[in-house]
């Protein structure tokens, strides 16, 4: 057998040997797991954790001071942050730069196939790990489906931990309403979390389960409601200073 014929037939036998150093599965770092899935195990977060404000990413900072109490999320369109599993090397300083790292938000949609929610499960907790075994501090993200997708979607988080969550989208349709709460009620059943950061406008029956600490989003912020109805002083002084205050997107 010559030296190429081995080569190829260990890319069939050795799932980690991908030829020309491909790795779209970034199977060089497998992490430490506890599930069949082999869904990775992220690390607990402390209350010290917790940033003073959130701004997404590829924000713009117009002050360095700010990167200082500031957490960087990604409860945005998914393909506005594909790029971080994708080329994690390459988007990784990117990450450093903030105070701490809430992990991807990758998507588990309602009537997306099983094996896609899975999979972004898996991605979520991926990036994650990485991030920490970078020297980022991070937050873990919690995301789910119906109720078909507990078995798997809170895999890999670690209890009593500060976790955060996202509100956002699931106010636009009241069906979406029953099925969130019921996974956040979930969610704290399995892993009583210490803290729970909320992005967004926080359902009330949310803060009957556990310490909500809430961020606005961008849409509800004073900057948003100067866009819709214009500059007002004695508008601005009785809101709340925004979080984007300090930021521009940069999509």
């Amino acid at each position: 057998m010559t030296d190429q014929s081995q080569k190829n037939q260990s890319a069939y036998v050795n799932w980690k040997s991908l030829p020309g150093g491909f790795d779209a599965l970034n199977t060089k770092h497998i992490y430490s797991s506890t599930n069949a899935y082999g869904i990775p195990d992220l690390a607990h977060a402390p209350i010290s954790a917790v940033p003073e404000k959130l701004a997404p990413y590829r924000s713009r900072v117009r002050s360095p001071d700010v990167l200082a109490n500031t957490g960087v999320h990604f409860f945005l369109d998914d393909y506005r942050f594909e790029s971080i599993w994708r080329r994690p090397v390459q988007t990784l300083s990117g990450i450093q730069k903030w105070a701490v790292a809430l992990t991807p938000d990758f998507s588990l949609y309602y009537n997306a196939p099983r094996i896609i929610q899975l999979w972004n499960t898996y991605r979520t907790r991926w990036v994650g790990c990485w991030w920490a075994m970078n020297g980022i501090t991070v937050i873990p993200t919690v995301s789910w489906g119906t109720h078909t997708s507990f078995d798997f979607c809170f895999l890999g988080l670690p209890p009593k931990s500060v976790l955060a969550v996202s509100t956002v989208g699931t106010q636009k349709d009241a069906s979406t309403k029953a099925p969130f709460l019921a996974g956040f009620r979930e969610m704290v059943t399995r892993l009583q979390p210490s803290l729970v950061l909320n992005y967004g406008i926080p359902y009330d029956e949310m803060f009957d389960c556990v310490e909500i600490v809430a961020y606005p989003d961008y849409w509800h912020s004073v900057k948003a409601k100067d866009r819709k109805y214009g500059t007002d002083e004695a508008y601005r002084a009785k809101q709340r200073r925004s979080d984007d205050d300090d930021f521009e997107l940069d999509f």
